[in-house]
């Protein structure tokens, strides 16, 4: 009876880690897949960035580390940004762009647009405001300066970002699967090896 039980026991157990594995794996597999498409999509906007002598890619992410943008925008959220081309921001948009005021002079700032003016068909002028800020940045961002439009965020990514950015954590990371993998195939081992043992008498 208890071997009954022991062996139902360890059935389940095998078929846990059978199925947290598998998880795993399809997980890596849709996450390779992903990063794949969205490597080609890189590549091919490069290409024709090449040819049109346009800077900028069409997709860029960034890790907010102001709370400018608060509700909206926290700290330590990362935000997936889009290139629009032929000036077509609109208002109420949130552009990532290279800041030319003062002591942020340099800096990439995410804000929201709050005025445009139109200077010709390619370029505008725009007055941008941090939804936390209680006044509008004081110096106007033109076209050319503007990175991308926001497309959506991704809560909490910074925190993963900085984990990784050590690299024991790295390292950790690879340590621990790796080990509890590596204990269990041991220890099936020693249970195949005990039971011809016991066969074998």
């Amino acid at each position: 009876m208890k071997n009954k039980t022991s062996k139902k026991k360890t059935s389940k157990f095998k078929y846990l880690v059978y199925f947290i594995f598998r998880s795993f794996l399809i997980a890596v597999l849709c996450l390779l897949l992903t990063f794949g498409f969205v490597l080609l999509v890189y590549l091919g906007d490069l290409l024709i960035n090449n040819r049109s002598s346009v800077k900028m890619p069409l997709f860029s992410t960034y890790i907010i580390v102001s709370p400018s943008m608060v509700p909206t925008i926290k700290v330590n959220d990362a935000i997936v940004i889009k290139r629009i081309d032929n000036d077509n921001y609109k208002v109420g948009d949130i552009v990532t762009f290279l800041s030319k005021e003062g002591k942020y002079k340099g800096s990439t700032i995410t804000h929201r647009i709050i005025d445009k003016q139109k200077l010709n068909k390619k370029e505008s002028v725009y007055t941008t405001k941090g939804d936390n800020n209680r006044v509008i940045d004081p110096v106007s961002v033109t076209t050319d300066s503007i990175y991308g439009k926001v497309l959506f965020k991704i809560p909490k990514v910074g925190y993963i970002s900085t984990f990784f950015s050590k690299p024991i954590n790295y390292f950790l990371c690879l340590l621990i699967p790796s080990t509890i993998f590596l204990f269990y195939d041991i220890t099936r081992i020693f249970k195949e090896m005990n039971k011809k043992k016991r066969n074998s008498y």
